[in-house]
């Protein structure tokens, strides 16, 4: 059992770990997504309120609280090393960890799953700090197992680990990119693309899989091993994430038309 003692600061109590991991011994309450927002690049305030919804947990790590301060979006939870905190939200509760072998992201995610949380969003994953963005696509293929979809958002793109097979909402010219996570993703097999996989490997340094092409409204990949991340573009679409909490694509511009499901979550 993990205990936590209080430790004063000049935005209030914070809860200071005893041991190393962020394991609760009770759910406060059980939420089914987690909004993580991370110290990166600030995104848009419709993007970001549009990400918030009722069965919502909303997790800043560490710095992150800072940009619920400047869009006005409050966090449930403040957590990590606090080196970054400004002191925002003086009455959001705190968990401190030291713990310099796991980064914020990590400490986000590890909370998120045990308090039952099932799909994640990460917000200001991405930015100025290459080595920061890298690290946290790192993260996420740690974690990949534990959650049922782990979205990684900014002002531009959306990218997920996707397991086999696995099928999405598209249309026709929408950019789809992959990338082997860890190097190396065997056997792609694709339907929908315009340059179609047929079973070859992706392996980072020698085969490239960026910038494909959707030629309608449903794009299906299937692979044999390995880490695939999905990664596809905004292109200024608003966000949305719908009551199973997956984000969605509202179409092409001045498509209204909502989409159907599949799509990347």
């Amino acid at each position: 059992m993990l205990q936590y003692s209080p430790r004063q600061d000049g935005y209030g109590t914070v809860l200071r770990l005893h041991k190393k991991g962020l394991i609760l011994t009770e759910r406060t309450q059980t939420y089914r997504h987690a909004l993580v927002l991370c110290d990166g690049e600030k995104p848009s305030v419709e993007q970001l309120h549009a990400l918030r919804m009722e069965d919502t947990l909303v997790i800043a790590a560490d710095g992150g609280g800072n940009i619920g301060k400047d869009w006005e979006i409050r966090p449930d939870l403040i957590i990590g090393d606090l080196d970054s905190d400004d002191g925002s939200w003086p009455d959001v509760k705190r968990l401190y960890d030291p713990d310099q072998d796991t980064n914020d992201l990590e400490k986000a995610l590890e909370y998120a799953h045990v308090q039952g949380v099932s799909r994640i969003t990460i917000i200001g994953g991405t930015g100025e700090r290459l080595d920061h963005t890298l690290k946290n696509l790192s993260v996420m293929v740690r974690y990949k197992e534990a959650f049922e979809g782990l979205v990684l958002l900014d002002n531009y793109m959306k990218a997920r680990l996707i397991s086999s097979p696995f099928t999405m909402s598209t249309w026709t010219g929408m950019k789809v990119s992959l990338v082997a996570a860890s190097g190396k993703v065997t056997g792609i097999v694709s339907e929908g693309l315009l340059y179609p996989w047929s079973g070859q490997d992706l392996i980072v340094g020698h085969y490239d899989g960026t910038s494909n092409q959707a030629t309608g409204e449903q794009v299906t990949l299937r692979f044999e091993e390995g880490d695939l991340l999905l990664i596809v573009p905004l292109d200024g679409q608003s966000c949305r994430v719908a009551q199973d909490g997956q984000l969605g694509h509202d179409g092409p511009p001045g498509h209204a038309e909502q989409p159907s499901a599949g799509s990347i979550s």
